[in-house]
Protein backbone atom coordinates (compact mmCIF):
# COMPACT_ATOMS: atom_id res chain seq x y z
CA UNK A 1 0.00 0.00 0.00
CA UNK A 2 3.05 2.33 0.00
CA UNK A 3 3.02 2.59 -3.56
CA UNK A 4 -0.86 3.66 -3.23
CA UNK A 5 -0.85 7.01 -1.65
CA UNK A 6 1.27 9.38 -0.89
CA UNK A 7 1.80 12.13 1.96
CA UNK A 8 2.73 15.55 1.09
CA UNK A 9 4.26 18.20 3.05
CA UNK A 10 1.30 20.12 3.56
CA UNK A 11 -0.63 16.22 4.68
CA UNK A 12 -2.80 16.06 2.14
CA UNK A 13 -3.35 13.08 0.31
CA UNK A 14 -2.56 12.31 -3.66
CA UNK A 15 -2.18 9.26 -5.41
CA UNK A 16 -4.54 6.45 -7.44
CA UNK A 17 -5.37 3.13 -6.78
CA UNK A 18 -7.42 0.42 -8.60
CA UNK A 19 -10.77 -0.59 -8.46
CA UNK A 20 -9.38 -4.11 -7.16
CA UNK A 21 -7.47 -1.82 -4.29
CA UNK A 22 -9.72 0.03 -3.32
CA UNK A 23 -12.07 -3.22 -2.73
CA UNK A 24 -9.07 -4.38 -1.00
CA UNK A 25 -8.34 -1.47 1.63
CA UNK A 26 -12.46 -1.22 2.26
CA UNK A 27 -12.54 -5.25 3.10
CA UNK A 28 -9.07 -4.17 5.61
CA UNK A 29 -10.53 -1.33 7.40
CA UNK A 30 -13.69 -2.85 7.79
CA UNK A 31 -14.82 -3.69 11.40
CA UNK A 32 -17.50 -5.89 10.68
CA UNK A 33 -19.30 -8.21 13.53
CA UNK A 34 -17.73 -11.13 14.03
CA UNK A 35 -17.53 -11.98 17.86
CA UNK A 36 -14.87 -14.85 18.01
CA UNK A 37 -11.94 -12.99 19.36
CA UNK A 38 -9.87 -15.36 17.69
CA UNK A 39 -11.19 -15.03 14.83
CA UNK A 40 -11.15 -11.46 13.98
CA UNK A 41 -8.93 -10.19 10.96
CA UNK A 42 -8.41 -7.21 9.20
CA UNK A 43 -10.15 -3.86 10.90
CA UNK A 44 -12.00 -6.17 13.16
CA UNK A 45 -9.14 -6.85 14.99
CA UNK A 46 -8.19 -2.91 16.10
CA UNK A 47 -12.17 -2.48 16.99
CA UNK A 48 -12.01 -1.33 20.36
CA UNK A 49 -14.90 -3.53 22.23
CA UNK A 50 -17.89 -2.28 24.22
CA UNK A 51 -17.93 -4.28 27.76
CA UNK A 52 -20.57 -3.67 29.53
CA UNK A 53 -20.08 -3.61 33.23
CA UNK A 54 -23.57 -4.46 34.48
CA UNK A 55 -23.67 -8.13 35.03
CA UNK A 56 -26.92 -9.16 32.34
CA UNK A 57 -28.92 -12.45 34.30
CA UNK A 58 -32.00 -12.83 34.83
CA UNK A 59 -31.74 -12.72 39.04
CA UNK A 60 -34.00 -11.79 41.59
CA UNK A 61 -33.44 -8.60 42.53
CA UNK A 62 -34.35 -6.24 45.74
CA UNK A 63 -38.02 -5.52 44.69
CA UNK A 64 -38.80 -9.32 44.43
CA UNK A 65 -38.47 -9.74 48.05
CA UNK A 66 -42.46 -8.45 48.95
CA UNK A 67 -43.05 -9.82 52.32
CA UNK A 68 -39.54 -9.48 53.71
CA UNK A 69 -39.04 -6.03 52.48
CA UNK A 70 -42.25 -4.99 54.32
CA UNK A 71 -42.19 -6.40 57.32
CA UNK A 72 -40.84 -4.12 60.58
CA UNK A 73 -37.71 -4.86 61.41
CA UNK A 74 -37.26 -5.21 65.54
CA UNK A 75 -34.16 -6.26 67.66
CA UNK A 76 -34.13 -9.17 69.41
CA UNK A 77 -32.35 -9.52 72.56
CA UNK A 78 -31.32 -12.68 72.86
CA UNK A 79 -31.22 -16.54 70.80
CA UNK A 80 -34.42 -17.24 72.61
CA UNK A 81 -36.78 -14.50 72.52
CA UNK A 82 -39.86 -14.58 74.44
CA UNK A 83 -43.65 -12.60 74.16
CA UNK A 84 -46.67 -12.96 75.52
CA UNK A 85 -49.87 -13.34 73.12
CA UNK A 86 -53.22 -12.42 74.75
CA UNK A 87 -56.09 -14.76 73.29
CA UNK A 88 -59.21 -13.73 75.38
CA UNK A 89 -60.15 -10.83 77.32
CA UNK A 90 -61.85 -12.85 79.64
CA UNK A 91 -65.52 -12.62 81.12
CA UNK A 92 -68.29 -12.51 78.34
CA UNK A 93 -70.68 -10.26 76.56
CA UNK A 94 -71.97 -8.62 79.25
CA UNK A 95 -70.15 -9.78 82.27
CA UNK A 96 -69.22 -6.28 83.75
CA UNK A 97 -72.75 -5.03 84.49
CA UNK A 98 -74.17 -4.87 88.38
CA UNK A 99 -76.18 -3.56 91.01
CA UNK A 100 -75.01 -1.05 92.94
CA UNK A 101 -73.84 -2.70 95.74
CA UNK A 102 -73.91 -6.27 94.21
CA UNK A 103 -70.38 -8.38 94.33
CA UNK A 104 -68.10 -7.50 91.65
CA UNK A 105 -67.74 -10.51 88.75
CA UNK A 106 -63.75 -11.44 88.83
CA UNK A 107 -62.72 -12.32 85.08
CA UNK A 108 -58.74 -12.60 83.71
CA UNK A 109 -57.80 -12.51 80.38
CA UNK A 110 -55.86 -16.00 78.36
CA UNK A 111 -52.48 -15.14 78.23
CA UNK A 112 -49.73 -18.01 76.50
CA UNK A 113 -45.98 -17.31 77.10
CA UNK A 114 -44.56 -17.37 73.52
CA UNK A 115 -41.27 -18.35 72.08
CA UNK A 116 -39.13 -17.64 69.10
CA UNK A 117 -35.43 -19.06 68.35
CA UNK A 118 -33.32 -16.62 65.83
CA UNK A 119 -32.08 -18.49 63.22
CA UNK A 120 -29.24 -18.40 61.15
CA UNK A 121 -29.13 -17.30 57.89
CA UNK A 122 -25.32 -17.79 56.14
CA UNK A 123 -23.75 -18.05 53.11
CA UNK A 124 -19.64 -18.33 51.71
CA UNK A 125 -18.57 -16.42 49.25
CA UNK A 126 -14.65 -16.21 47.47
CA UNK A 127 -13.15 -15.23 44.45
CA UNK A 128 -9.56 -16.17 43.61
CA UNK A 129 -6.65 -13.58 44.27
CA UNK A 130 -5.85 -13.48 40.56
CA UNK A 131 -9.30 -12.90 39.47
CA UNK A 132 -9.56 -10.15 41.55
CA UNK A 133 -6.60 -8.09 40.06
CA UNK A 134 -8.18 -8.01 36.93
CA UNK A 135 -9.51 -5.75 34.60
CA UNK A 136 -12.50 -7.61 33.69
CA UNK A 137 -16.36 -6.84 32.56
CA UNK A 138 -17.64 -6.74 36.16
CA UNK A 139 -16.04 -6.03 39.46
CA UNK A 140 -15.74 -10.12 40.39
CA UNK A 141 -15.72 -9.74 44.23
CA UNK A 142 -18.71 -6.92 44.37
CA UNK A 143 -20.46 -9.78 41.91
CA UNK A 144 -19.87 -12.23 44.50
CA UNK A 145 -21.24 -10.16 47.49
CA UNK A 146 -24.17 -9.55 45.34
CA UNK A 147 -25.28 -13.13 44.81
CA UNK A 148 -24.58 -14.07 48.16
CA UNK A 149 -26.55 -11.32 49.12
CA UNK A 150 -29.62 -12.46 47.05
CA UNK A 151 -29.17 -16.19 48.34
CA UNK A 152 -29.62 -14.92 52.14
CA UNK A 153 -32.76 -13.11 50.88
CA UNK A 154 -34.25 -15.08 48.70
CA UNK A 155 -34.21 -17.60 51.75
CA UNK A 156 -35.45 -15.07 54.00
CA UNK A 157 -38.18 -14.43 51.90
CA UNK A 158 -39.39 -18.26 51.24
CA UNK A 159 -38.78 -19.56 55.04
CA UNK A 160 -41.40 -16.63 55.91
CA UNK A 161 -44.37 -18.20 54.08
CA UNK A 162 -42.96 -21.33 54.32
CA UNK A 163 -40.29 -22.49 56.96
CA UNK A 164 -41.17 -25.42 59.12
CA UNK A 165 -38.38 -26.27 62.24
CA UNK A 166 -40.11 -29.33 62.95
CA UNK A 167 -39.16 -30.71 59.48
CA UNK A 168 -35.79 -28.85 59.03
CA UNK A 169 -34.44 -27.80 62.69
CA UNK A 170 -32.31 -24.98 61.30
CA UNK A 171 -35.29 -23.10 59.32
CA UNK A 172 -37.63 -20.54 61.56
CA UNK A 173 -41.39 -21.29 61.34
CA UNK A 174 -42.88 -19.15 58.40
CA UNK A 175 -46.40 -18.00 58.24
CA UNK A 176 -47.96 -21.31 57.17
CA UNK A 177 -47.57 -23.26 59.77
CA UNK A 178 -47.71 -20.72 62.43
CA UNK A 179 -51.18 -20.27 61.49
CA UNK A 180 -51.79 -24.35 61.00
CA UNK A 181 -50.79 -24.33 64.28
CA UNK A 182 -54.13 -22.72 65.69
CA UNK A 183 -55.81 -25.41 64.81
CA UNK A 184 -58.57 -23.50 63.52
CA UNK A 185 -60.31 -23.81 60.14
CA UNK A 186 -61.01 -19.87 60.26
CA UNK A 187 -57.73 -18.95 59.81
CA UNK A 188 -56.53 -21.51 56.92
CA UNK A 189 -59.39 -21.37 54.26
CA UNK A 190 -59.13 -24.07 51.84
CA UNK A 191 -59.96 -23.27 48.33
CA UNK A 192 -60.44 -27.09 47.55
CA UNK A 193 -58.74 -26.62 44.19
CA UNK A 194 -60.42 -23.71 42.81
CA UNK A 195 -58.93 -20.58 41.46
CA UNK A 196 -58.90 -17.37 43.21
CA UNK A 197 -61.37 -15.57 40.62
CA UNK A 198 -63.40 -13.92 42.89
CA UNK A 199 -62.60 -11.81 45.84
CA UNK A 200 -65.03 -14.35 48.24
CA UNK A 201 -62.44 -15.90 50.27
CA UNK A 202 -60.49 -12.99 50.68
CA UNK A 203 -63.45 -10.98 51.93
CA UNK A 204 -64.73 -14.09 54.46
CA UNK A 205 -60.55 -13.84 55.86
CA UNK A 206 -61.12 -10.14 56.29
CA UNK A 207 -64.14 -10.77 58.33
CA UNK A 208 -62.11 -13.37 60.59
CA UNK A 209 -59.58 -10.91 61.06
CA UNK A 210 -61.79 -7.88 61.99
CA UNK A 211 -64.07 -10.12 63.92
CA UNK A 212 -64.87 -10.08 67.36
CA UNK A 213 -62.53 -11.74 69.52
CA UNK A 214 -59.38 -11.23 66.79
CA UNK A 215 -59.78 -7.26 66.58
CA UNK A 216 -57.37 -6.92 63.50
CA UNK A 217 -56.85 -5.22 60.13
CA UNK A 218 -56.20 -6.70 56.85
CA UNK A 219 -54.06 -4.68 55.35
CA UNK A 220 -51.41 -6.78 52.71
CA UNK A 221 -52.70 -9.81 50.37
CA UNK A 222 -49.48 -11.79 48.91
CA UNK A 223 -50.21 -14.14 46.38
CA UNK A 224 -48.17 -16.00 43.39
CA UNK A 225 -48.33 -14.32 40.14
CA UNK A 226 -50.58 -16.33 38.61
CA UNK A 227 -52.87 -16.37 41.43
CA UNK A 228 -52.41 -12.57 41.00
CA UNK A 229 -53.23 -13.03 37.45
CA UNK A 230 -56.54 -14.64 37.96
CA UNK A 231 -57.55 -11.52 40.01
CA UNK A 232 -56.59 -9.24 37.06
CA UNK A 233 -58.43 -11.16 34.61
CA UNK A 234 -61.63 -12.08 36.86
CA UNK A 235 -62.42 -9.76 39.37
CA UNK A 236 -66.13 -7.92 38.41
CA UNK A 237 -65.76 -4.89 36.40
CA UNK A 238 -67.93 -3.52 39.17
CA UNK A 239 -64.95 -3.49 41.27
CA UNK A 240 -62.43 -1.30 39.04
CA UNK A 241 -62.18 2.46 39.94
CA UNK A 242 -61.57 4.83 37.26
CA UNK A 243 -57.76 6.10 37.44
CA UNK A 244 -57.11 9.25 39.03
CA UNK A 245 -56.19 10.99 35.80
CA UNK A 246 -60.35 11.30 34.90
CA UNK A 247 -60.09 9.29 31.99
CA UNK A 248 -61.84 6.03 31.88
CA UNK A 249 -60.45 2.86 33.24
CA UNK A 250 -57.83 1.10 30.68
CA UNK A 251 -59.06 -2.50 29.77
CA UNK A 252 -57.16 -5.58 32.05
CA UNK A 253 -56.36 -3.01 35.01
CA UNK A 254 -54.73 -4.69 37.30
CA UNK A 255 -55.68 -5.67 40.41
CA UNK A 256 -53.04 -3.56 42.92
CA UNK A 257 -55.64 -3.22 46.04
CA UNK A 258 -59.14 -4.58 47.00
CA UNK A 259 -61.70 -2.61 49.23
CA UNK A 260 -63.64 -4.31 51.91
CA UNK A 261 -65.56 -3.29 54.92
CA UNK A 262 -62.65 -4.24 57.39
CA UNK A 263 -60.04 -2.35 55.67
CA UNK A 264 -57.91 -1.74 52.45
CA UNK A 265 -55.89 -4.09 51.17
CA UNK A 266 -52.82 -4.11 49.01
CA UNK A 267 -52.32 -7.00 46.43
CA UNK A 268 -48.59 -8.30 46.30
CA UNK A 269 -47.56 -10.42 43.72
CA UNK A 270 -44.45 -12.43 44.95
CA UNK A 271 -42.94 -14.98 43.15
CA UNK A 272 -41.68 -16.81 46.16
CA UNK A 273 -45.00 -18.33 46.86
CA UNK A 274 -44.99 -21.34 45.19
CA UNK A 275 -47.45 -22.77 42.16
CA UNK A 276 -47.38 -25.98 40.38
CA UNK A 277 -44.16 -24.62 38.56
CA UNK A 278 -41.95 -24.57 41.53
CA UNK A 279 -43.51 -27.63 43.18
CA UNK A 280 -41.49 -30.68 40.97
CA UNK A 281 -39.47 -33.25 42.64
CA UNK A 282 -36.23 -31.02 43.76
CA UNK A 283 -33.91 -33.69 41.15
CA UNK A 284 -35.53 -31.79 38.43
CA UNK A 285 -34.39 -28.63 39.89
CA UNK A 286 -31.20 -29.94 41.80
CA UNK A 287 -29.77 -33.22 40.53
CA UNK A 288 -26.08 -32.37 41.90
CA UNK A 289 -27.54 -32.01 45.21
CA UNK A 290 -29.63 -34.53 44.83
CA UNK A 291 -27.26 -36.77 43.98
CA UNK A 292 -24.72 -35.59 46.66
CA UNK A 293 -27.68 -36.69 49.12
CA UNK A 294 -28.46 -39.95 47.81
CA UNK A 295 -27.61 -40.99 51.78
CA UNK A 296 -31.23 -39.81 52.45
CA UNK A 297 -32.99 -41.77 49.82
CA UNK A 298 -36.09 -43.20 51.59
CA UNK A 299 -35.46 -47.06 51.52
CA UNK A 300 -39.39 -47.93 50.98
CA UNK A 301 -42.56 -46.28 50.46
CA UNK A 302 -45.72 -48.89 50.61
CA UNK A 303 -48.91 -47.79 50.61
CA UNK A 304 -51.71 -49.27 52.79
CA UNK A 305 -54.95 -50.39 51.21
CA UNK A 306 -57.18 -47.17 51.08
CA UNK A 307 -59.95 -47.39 53.76
CA UNK A 308 -63.21 -44.85 54.86
CA UNK A 309 -62.98 -41.85 56.43
CA UNK A 310 -65.30 -39.33 57.10
CA UNK A 311 -62.91 -36.43 57.21
CA UNK A 312 -61.86 -37.38 53.61
CA UNK A 313 -61.94 -34.56 51.29
CA UNK A 314 -61.54 -37.10 48.82
CA UNK A 315 -64.38 -36.74 46.75
CA UNK A 316 -66.11 -38.17 43.67
CA UNK A 317 -64.42 -36.40 41.14
CA UNK A 318 -61.32 -37.35 42.92
CA UNK A 319 -61.22 -41.00 42.33
CA UNK A 320 -58.75 -42.64 40.45
CA UNK A 321 -55.46 -43.78 40.48
CA UNK A 322 -52.61 -42.32 41.87
CA UNK A 323 -48.80 -42.47 42.49
CA UNK A 324 -46.96 -40.91 45.63
CA UNK A 325 -43.21 -39.83 45.64
CA UNK A 326 -41.24 -39.22 48.90
CA UNK A 327 -38.00 -37.31 49.20
CA UNK A 328 -35.48 -37.35 52.37
CA UNK A 329 -34.78 -33.87 53.61
CA UNK A 330 -32.99 -31.69 55.63
CA UNK A 331 -30.81 -28.30 55.68
CA UNK A 332 -28.61 -30.15 53.32
CA UNK A 333 -31.26 -30.59 50.72
CA UNK A 334 -33.71 -33.00 49.21
CA UNK A 335 -32.43 -36.73 47.96
CA UNK A 336 -34.38 -38.42 45.31
CA UNK A 337 -37.20 -39.85 45.32
CA UNK A 338 -38.91 -43.54 46.20
CA UNK A 339 -42.01 -44.04 44.12
CA UNK A 340 -44.87 -46.29 45.50
CA UNK A 341 -46.86 -48.37 43.22
CA UNK A 342 -50.13 -47.24 41.96
CA UNK A 343 -53.24 -47.25 44.20
CA UNK A 344 -56.50 -46.87 43.46
CA UNK A 345 -58.59 -44.30 45.69
CA UNK A 346 -62.22 -44.33 46.37
CA UNK A 347 -64.57 -41.17 47.36
CA UNK A 348 -64.29 -40.88 51.45
CA UNK A 349 -61.20 -43.05 51.19
CA UNK A 350 -58.40 -42.03 52.57
CA UNK A 351 -54.30 -43.33 51.86
CA UNK A 352 -52.10 -44.45 54.58
CA UNK A 353 -47.71 -43.80 53.32
CA UNK A 354 -45.64 -45.68 55.91
CA UNK A 355 -41.88 -44.43 55.28
CA UNK A 356 -38.79 -46.35 55.62
CA UNK A 357 -35.89 -44.32 56.77
CA UNK A 358 -32.70 -44.09 54.73
CA UNK A 359 -29.75 -46.13 55.41
CA UNK A 360 -28.07 -42.86 56.30
CA UNK A 361 -30.88 -41.85 58.55
CA UNK A 362 -29.49 -37.97 58.00
CA UNK A 363 -32.74 -36.94 56.99
CA UNK A 364 -34.76 -34.81 59.42
CA UNK A 365 -38.44 -34.65 57.46
CA UNK A 366 -39.62 -35.97 54.30
CA UNK A 367 -40.83 -33.82 51.18
CA UNK A 368 -44.29 -35.91 49.74
CA UNK A 369 -45.01 -35.62 46.03
CA UNK A 370 -48.52 -37.03 44.90
CA UNK A 371 -49.20 -37.50 41.18
CA UNK A 372 -52.20 -36.26 38.89
CA UNK A 373 -55.20 -38.62 38.75
CA UNK A 374 -54.40 -41.07 36.46
CA UNK A 375 -51.50 -40.07 36.09
CA UNK A 376 -47.92 -42.10 35.77
CA UNK A 377 -45.26 -42.26 37.89
CA UNK A 378 -42.86 -40.91 35.85
CA UNK A 379 -40.84 -38.19 38.06
CA UNK A 380 -42.07 -35.26 35.91
CA UNK A 381 -45.61 -36.05 37.05
CA UNK A 382 -45.02 -35.46 40.59
CA UNK A 383 -46.52 -32.24 42.81
CA UNK A 384 -45.43 -31.44 46.13
CA UNK A 385 -48.05 -32.44 48.59
CA UNK A 386 -46.60 -31.70 52.18
CA UNK A 387 -43.44 -31.66 54.15
CA UNK A 388 -43.34 -34.02 57.25
CA UNK A 389 -41.19 -34.22 60.47
CA UNK A 390 -39.33 -37.77 60.32
CA UNK A 391 -40.42 -40.14 63.36
CA UNK A 392 -37.59 -42.42 64.24
CA UNK A 393 -36.92 -45.37 61.60
CA UNK A 394 -40.68 -45.11 60.01
CA UNK A 395 -42.70 -42.47 59.55
CA UNK A 396 -46.57 -42.74 59.18
CA UNK A 397 -48.14 -39.92 56.91
CA UNK A 398 -51.94 -40.08 56.25
CA UNK A 399 -53.29 -38.50 52.95
CA UNK A 400 -57.25 -37.02 53.21
CA UNK A 401 -56.66 -34.84 50.25
CA UNK A 402 -56.85 -31.53 52.69
CA UNK A 403 -53.35 -30.72 51.01
CA UNK A 404 -53.84 -30.62 46.82
CA UNK A 405 -50.86 -31.04 45.21
CA UNK A 406 -50.13 -28.34 42.11
CA UNK A 407 -51.66 -25.32 44.29
CA UNK A 408 -50.77 -22.35 45.41
CA UNK A 409 -51.69 -20.36 49.00
CA UNK A 410 -52.27 -16.77 49.50
CA UNK A 411 -51.38 -15.08 52.41
CA UNK A 412 -54.06 -12.31 53.84
CA UNK A 413 -51.87 -10.55 56.56
CA UNK A 414 -52.04 -7.48 59.22
CA UNK A 415 -49.20 -5.40 58.75
CA UNK A 416 -50.41 -1.91 60.30
CA UNK A 417 -47.66 -0.74 62.43
CA UNK A 418 -49.32 -0.06 65.22
CA UNK A 419 -50.60 -3.41 66.04
CA UNK A 420 -47.29 -5.16 65.66
CA UNK A 421 -48.97 -8.52 64.66
CA UNK A 422 -46.11 -9.87 62.37
CA UNK A 423 -42.28 -8.50 62.87
CA UNK A 424 -38.79 -10.03 61.37
CA UNK A 425 -36.91 -10.13 64.76
CA UNK A 426 -32.91 -9.66 64.43
CA UNK A 427 -29.94 -10.65 66.26
CA UNK A 428 -27.64 -9.67 63.71
CA UNK A 429 -28.40 -7.16 60.38
CA UNK A 430 -27.37 -8.62 57.10
CA UNK A 431 -23.25 -8.40 57.82
CA UNK A 432 -19.77 -9.43 55.86
CA UNK A 433 -17.46 -11.56 58.06
CA UNK A 434 -14.31 -11.68 56.60
CA UNK A 435 -12.48 -15.18 56.51
CA UNK A 436 -8.62 -15.26 56.50
CA UNK A 437 -7.13 -17.64 53.39
CA UNK A 438 -5.51 -20.55 54.88
CA UNK A 439 -3.00 -23.06 52.24
CA UNK A 440 -5.68 -25.42 52.02
CA UNK A 441 -7.63 -22.63 50.17
CA UNK A 442 -5.19 -20.98 48.15
CA UNK A 443 -4.65 -17.95 46.78
CA UNK A 444 -8.61 -17.00 47.76
CA UNK A 445 -10.03 -14.15 49.18
CA UNK A 446 -13.01 -16.24 51.54
CA UNK A 447 -15.81 -14.19 52.85
CA UNK A 448 -19.16 -15.15 54.73
CA UNK A 449 -22.64 -13.04 54.66
CA UNK A 450 -24.40 -13.22 57.96
CA UNK A 451 -28.33 -12.43 58.76
CA UNK A 452 -29.65 -13.63 62.51
CA UNK A 453 -33.28 -13.64 62.88
CA UNK A 454 -36.57 -15.05 62.62
CA UNK A 455 -40.47 -14.35 61.73
CA UNK A 456 -42.66 -13.34 64.51
CA UNK A 457 -46.23 -13.84 64.20
CA UNK A 458 -47.10 -12.13 67.81
CA UNK A 459 -51.17 -12.34 66.83
CA UNK A 460 -51.64 -15.22 64.63
CA UNK A 461 -55.20 -14.55 64.77
CA UNK A 462 -55.14 -11.47 62.98
CA UNK A 463 -53.63 -13.64 59.87
CA UNK A 464 -55.30 -16.20 57.19
CA UNK A 465 -54.18 -18.25 55.15
CA UNK A 466 -55.83 -19.41 52.06
CA UNK A 467 -54.31 -22.43 50.77
CA UNK A 468 -55.16 -25.07 47.49
CA UNK A 469 -56.05 -22.45 45.25
CA UNK A 470 -55.06 -23.95 41.55
CA UNK A 471 -54.85 -20.99 39.31
CA UNK A 472 -56.55 -21.34 36.04
CA UNK A 473 -52.79 -20.73 34.08
CA UNK A 474 -51.95 -23.78 35.58
CA UNK A 475 -50.53 -26.19 33.09
CA UNK A 476 -50.51 -29.10 35.06
CA UNK A 477 -53.86 -30.00 37.08
CA UNK A 478 -53.65 -32.30 40.22
CA UNK A 479 -57.13 -34.11 38.95
CA UNK A 480 -58.22 -33.09 35.17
Amino acid sequence: MDNLIASTPLGSLTGEMSVNDLSALRKALEAGYGTDVAGLTGGAALRVQSLDNTLQAMLADDRSFKLFNALAKQDAGATVDEWTEATDQGGFLGSTVNSETGAVIQAQGTYARRTGLVKYLMTQCQVSFVQSLQNTIVESEAVENQMGTLRILRDAEFLCFEGDSAVVPTQFDGIGPQLVSLGSSDHVVDAEAASLASINAIVQGSAVIGGYGNFGVPTNLFVSPRVGADLDANLDPAYRVPLPNGGESKRGTPVRGIVTSEGDIAVDRDVFIRDETAQVPFELLHSAVASANSGMVCASVPTGTPASDASSKFGATHAGNYYYAVAGYSQAGQSAVSKSAAIAVAAGEKVTLTITASSGATETGYVIYRSRKNGTNATTDFREVTRVAKSGGTTTWVDLNRDIPGCSKAYLLNMSPGYSAITWRKLLPLTRFQFAATAATGAVLPWALLMFGYLRVSKRRQHVMIKNILPSGAVWKPFA
